[in-house]
């Protein structure tokens, strides 16, 4: 179990590593939706997608560990009750830096949502009072063919 145990430690650290990534790409996200620039938002949620994949795959093999370990219905706040003795400390330092990482994203995850609806907002106000108060009409998308 203790081999188990340092795969499953080394994964939360992984985790850890994971979300202050993407702690980083969400607030680049807000500074790019804030000063406008398009390309850098795309390019922020394009690494937001490779990320996600990332935290999906790290959620498969956790749950493989956790099976392993027993500990299936533990949820992570009461993980150190049930790592071995000598685990204990290394487990704690994990633990608190992945549920404050985890908080540290989830403000700035709410930080450039509530940016993004902002601007948005202000954009179809913009295209609404640019069109005489009514929404313009939905563009059919275009669409090319490209040969090999």
């Amino acid at each position: 179990m203790a081999g188990q145990w340092a795969d499953y430690r080394a994964l939360l650290e992984s985790l850890t590593r994971t979300l202050e990534d993407l702690t980083a790409v969400e607030q680049q996200k807000t500074a790019a939706v804030s000063c406008g620039d398009l390309e850098a938002v795309d390019a922020c949620m394009k690494r937001e997608q490779v990320l996600s994949l990332s935290l999906r795959g790290a959620d498969q093999k956790r749950e493989k560990l956790v099976r392993q370990m027993g500990l299936s219905e533990v949820p992570l706040r009461d993980l150190l009750g049930h790592c071995p003795q000598e685990e204990y400390f290394a487990t704690q330092d994990v633990v608190v830096k992945l549920q404050g990482q985890y908080k540290i994203f989830q403000a700035a995850s709410q930080v450039a949502r509530d940016t993004l609806e902002c601007h948005l907002r202000a954009i179809e106000k913009i295209q609404k009072d640019y069109n005489g108060g009514e929404p313009l009409p939905e563009q059919p998308l275009r669409q090319s063919d490209f040969l090999a």
